[in-house]
């Protein structure tokens, strides 16, 4: 009867006990869930602020320097050419050169955020349309495959990647990224 009596037990502590570090991984995959969330909203606020701040520059296609997370990165943007209907001029600037470069930022540097500006100015020309057939390709996170711009536009897409780890650990075991995509 003893033996019995033990078996439940230890079987209702062992439940007990998987449950418990289930709830604990739970737990941390929620936290760095947020993390990574807070390092693409935060970043996309930089972004935004950039844009307003420096549009003629961006407008124009100059090279800008962004100052992000106490950090300065002076960007070139490259002219978007091919699959391109209308007339107009399209500039995407990249604040991050590679897989492991982008803005490491946060009390302990362990957050990353890397942002992709799309910049599309479409000629006066009425009936004119500015549009990217291939946007999707282009412009990490965008859904659609194109994107258009009235006559006189100027349009804008941001994309920011945040994640949960610095940016030189892309890539390791645990790194989570969510993505917000903000179009003008």
């Amino acid at each position: 009867m003893s033996l019995i009596v033990v078996g439940v037990v230890v079987s209702v502590g062992l439940t007990i006990l998987d449950l418990s570090i289930k709830q604990l991984m739970l737990s941390s995959n929620s936290k760095d869930s947020e993390i990574a969330l807070h390092a693409a909203n935060a970043g996309l606020e930089c972004a935004q602020h950039w844009r307003n701040e420096k549009a003629i520059d961006l407008e124009s296609g100059n090279a800008v320097t962004f100052n992000c997370f106490n950090q300065s990165k002076l960007i070139t943007p490259s002219s978007i050419t091919s699959s391109v209907n209308g007339s107009g001029n399209i500039y995407k600037y990249e604040l991050y050169s590679g897989a492991t470069d982008g803005f490491t930022w946060g009390l302990s540097n362990d957050r990353c955020s890397k942002i992709t500006l799309l910049i599309m100015n479409s000629d006066s020309t009425v009936g004119n349309i500015l549009e990217i057939t291939n946007i999707s390709a282009i412009m990490p996170g965008y859904i659609a495959s194109t994107k258009e711009c009235e006559a006189g536009g100027r349009c804008a897409v941001i994309s920011v990647q945040g994640y949960n780890k610095p940016c030189g650990s892309i890539g390791t075991h645990g790194t989570l990224q969510r993505e917000v995509l903000l179009e003008s």
